[in-house]
């Protein structure tokens, strides 16, 4: 499943409302991070364009609102991971990062590649890739 991230419930069931009218269908849930729509990630390019454009489209009006509510507020998202000596750390990324890294990959995805290089970072390995 292709899953996109909404922090307002409004535009959740709005985007998910838009699967359903153009026959991608969807499931709905609430994650920590926010509510999540998601939708086969087997559906046609035609298809996938329009959800992206849409999501983009609700993404737009979501900063917006933000925006109209908190004026002079700093847009930011946060991928959260525990560091090896179990510390939380919460690694900031520029909003427009993180939108084109969801266009490509889950929330899961994302988070197991923020957790790798934190890894690396504390673990370096300055072999060579031949001898890794």
């Amino acid at each position: 499943m292709m899953e996109y991230i909404f922090f307002n419930a409004e535009l959740a069931e709005r985007f998910a409302e838009f699967t359903r009218l153009i026959g991608a269908g969807c499931e709905e849930r609430n994650d920590n991070m926010g509510l999540i729509v998601a939708v086969p990630e087997d559906l046609d390019e035609e298809l996938d364009n329009r959800l992206d454009t849409y999501y983009a489209h609700l993404l737009d009006e979501q900063a917006e609102m933000v925006e109209e509510a908190e004026p002079g507020l700093k847009h930011v998202t946060t991928i959260n991971i525990t560091l090896a000596d179990g510390q939380p750390c919460a690694i900031r990324i520029e909003p427009a990062m993180m939108n084109r890294l969801m266009s490509c990959l889950s929330i899961d995805e994302i988070h197991q590649f923020a957790t790798t290089i934190a890894h690396s970072v504390e673990n370096p390995d300055n072999r060579p890739l031949c001898q890794t």
